[in-house]
């Protein structure tokens, strides 16, 4: 009998060692080590529930997912109330795509401790990815609470915050951030993008210029500044960090055999434009293909599915081809938004209507003024949650006599006309197959009334009267704080009233209605 304490005393005095020496191996960056210790452990116990756990979690840092997930399930039937052990097999199960299981496993470990913090952070990472923000928010607020000093969990706070538009306590959260890592520059830019919703650029610009010399090689940084830059109409500063567009994650400039143009001279060579970005963005920016030919360059213009015809109106451009076109001929390349930098753009030059519409192949008729309409962008689009709105939000409009009103309206949003309880409004799909069609659609009409889409930018182009509605903290290209638009004389622009109500920007819209429609009687 006393032998056999002697051996298992020694046995403990063997795990321990293995133990201590494996705790030292991750200490040290030895997972490999670790790993072995910690199988030689079990060889000795194999339900020691501390082996498991850790090689469990070696196995997930390596993604050996399955190895995790039985090491984890042998573990819990040993310890069902340990909380590490849920979250673990939770994060074996968000890893394994299957989100639904890994939320629970996540609350079991909460339920078993409430204040556990990886589950409490893991979980609100879960429901922030999901755009559950409110259910996010309240488990950073938990998370932060545990370990008050986690900057993922205050600076992700500050985030479900600002998409919540409570940018005060957002602005809160990001300062506490700064503090905890004042190294780090996502603190700063997430505080440049609440100065920017608020109106204040240049507490914005100095926000990233400070993140800058944290992360002078940060693609996000440099990114984020050109824009506040380009809002600020520092055009010079703003389209040379513009460039650093290429350098972000999954935004790589296309690889041609040929030569990127490089602003030299282009007497005399064809140089293929790209065009990048969203459609409206095609459309704005295709003005400076005018420029490039006033330089001696041939411009082939390569753009979007839907806008050849159209953009082959443009003045400068010699020929249009679909994007990805095969056997198109060129001395160099370049992406249509990097002609601004190239060209040495300072100031934006008075630019007249320069796109123009075909024949239309369907007449638009209808009493008193005839405005077109649209009030969603594409859904994809990063800022679309701000930027779009709905029908029914544009109600005070349609109360106005003396209108007409056109849906221009395209995509999913369109079927909001089946429900809308407004007057009868023309719904023009039918009659539009591509931008060309829009275009000949739009030359018809009285006025376009739009949200920041590509919509307002092909009105623009067409010196047609539009109105559009301009969210908070704005795409850089409307500058800040004025109604109108040095890119197109025939823009006026409606800016959404602070923090982030449409209501007051939506009456004021009804009542130049009112004015415009009363013009024609």
């Amino acid at each position: 009998m006393m032998h056999a304490k002697a051996v298992m005393d020694n046995e403990q005095d063997v795990i321990s060692g293995l133990m201590s020496d494996a705790e030292a191996a991750i200490a040290a960056g030895a997972r490999r080590k670790a790993a072995s210790l910690y199988t030689g452990v079990l060889g000795i116990a194999p339900d020691n529930v501390p082996a498991l756990r850790q090689l469990a979690g070696l196995a997930l840092a390596d993604n050996r997912i399955e190895e995790a997930a039985n090491l984890f399930e042998r573990a819990l039937k040993l310890a069902p109330s340990d909380p590490d052990l849920y979250h673990g097999m939770g994060t074996v199960l968000r890893l394994r795509g299957s989100g639904d299981a890994a939320i629970l496993a996540y609350k079991a470990a909460l339920h078993v401790d409430p204040r556990h913090h990886p589950a409490l952070y893991d979980l609100g990472l879960l429901y922030q990815q999901r755009g559950q923000l409110a259910d996010a928010d309240a488990l950073y607020e938990k998370a932060s609470l545990a370990r008050w000093n986690h900057f993922k969990s205050i600076l992700n706070r500050g985030v479900v915050l600002f998409r919540q538009d409570q940018l005060p306590e957002a602005e809160r959260w990001f300062h506490h951030a700064g503090l905890l890592r004042p190294e780090d520059p996502r603190p700063l830019m997430n505080l440049a993008m609440i100065y920017r919703t608020w109106g204040q650029i240049e507490p914005a610009i100095a926000c990233l210029n400070q993140a800058a010399v944290l992360a002078p090689e940060n693609a996000e940084v440099q990114w984020n500044l050109a824009n506040a830059l380009l809002v600020s109409g520092d055009l010079k500063r703003g389209f040379a960090a513009y460039e650093w567009r290429f350098r972000r994650a999954g935004r790589g400039e296309r690889a041609l055999a040929i030569p990127r143009w490089d602003g030299s001279d282009p007497s005399g060579k064809t140089i293929l434009v790209i065009a990048e970005q969203g459609l409206g963005d095609a459309i704005h920016f295709v003005r400076f293909a005018r420029d490039l030919a006033a330089r001696g360059a041939i411009v082939v213009l390569e753009c979007q599915p839907g806008l050849e015809k159209l953009l082959a109106t443009a003045p400068g451009v010699s020929r249009t081809t679909s994007l990805g076109a095969p056997g198109v001929k060129a001395d160099a390349f370049i992406s249509l938004m990097s002609l601004p930098h190239l060209l040495g753009v300072e100031a934006i030059a008075a630019c007249p209507p320069y796109l123009r519409a075909p024949k239309p192949q369907h007449v638009v008729s209808g009493r008193g003024r005839k405005v077109g309409i649209v009030w969603r962008g594409n859904p994809m689009h990063e800022n679309d949650r701000n930027r779009s709105i709905s029908l029914s939000m544009l109600g005070p409009l349609f109360a106005v006599p003396g209108v007409q009103f056109f849906s221009l309206q395209m995509g999913d949003a369109a079927n909001e006309l089946d429900a809308a309880a407004v007057p009868p409004i023309v719904d023009l799909r039918p009659y539009i197959h591509d931008f060309s069609d829009t275009a000949g659609l739009v030359a018809q009409l009285d006025l376009v009334i739009s949200v920041d889409t590509a919509l307002a930018h092909l009105a623009g182009a067409l010196g047609k009267p539009v109105w559009i509605l301009i969210a908070r903290g704005n795409d850089w290209r409307w500058f800040h704080g004025r109604s109108d638009s040095p890119w197109y004389g025939s823009v006026r622009l409606f800016r959404q009233a602070p923090p982030r109500r449409w209501g007051p920007s939506i009456q004021d819209m009804a009542a130049a209605l009112a004015e415009f429609a009363g013009e024609d009687r």
